[in-house]
């Protein structure tokens, strides 16, 4: 039988540190976006590299939040299955209770905005690729667009190319 209540400070500690870092996320995401927009590789590549050291960051902390929540769970004596925060909470005095909720609400509202975030920058990025791409395809050949020396048959294509793309970019 599990006991009524347990201290969920120490769990509800790491899990606001999540959520500062996960917001930290979202404002680099959101810097990300206008670097994009703007084509600023520099400060893009500086941002990701943050971006690196806060996951980093929060993967440390949730072995730390799941060993947290194993204690937690023994306390509280509850069987051995996965169990969310919400439910858990449930054995939290009612101060805890009410952050736990709250904490949750918030996690959920910027987990949201960031996956919106992370969405809009891969569309960014697959339009600059893309883009990329065409821009490329108009300085070679229509019909080779990498130049091979092979057409599809396996045959060999002819030494001079009838259609000559703007750049030597012989191999």
């Amino acid at each position: 039988m599990p006991v009524r209540e347990a201290d969920f400070q120490p769990l509800l500690s790491l899990i606001n540190i999540q959520l500062e870092l996960n917001r930290n996320l979202l404002s680099l995401a959101q810097q990300q976006k206008e670097c994009l927009i703007k084509n600023d590789v520099d400060t893009l590549d500086s941002l990701v590299r943050k971006q690196t050291t806060l996951v980093k960051q929060l993967a440390a902390l949730e072995r730390k939040r799941l060993d947290t929540a194993a204690g937690l769970k023994k306390a509280l004596q509850l069987e051995k299955r996965p169990y969310t925060l919400g439910e858990m909470a449930q054995y939290a005095p009612k101060e805890q209770k009410e952050e736990a909720e709250r904490v949750l609400n918030e996690f959920s509202t910027v987990l949201k905005a960031l996956k919106d975030a992370n969405d809009t920058n891969k569309l960014l990025l697959d339009t600059n690729i893309e883009l990329n791409e065409m821009m490329l395809s108009m300085f070679v050949e229509n019909d080779d667009p990498l130049n091979n020396l092979y057409h599809g048959d396996g045959s060999k294509a002819a030494d001079t190319p009838t259609n000559p793309s703007l750049f030597d970019h012989n191999i």
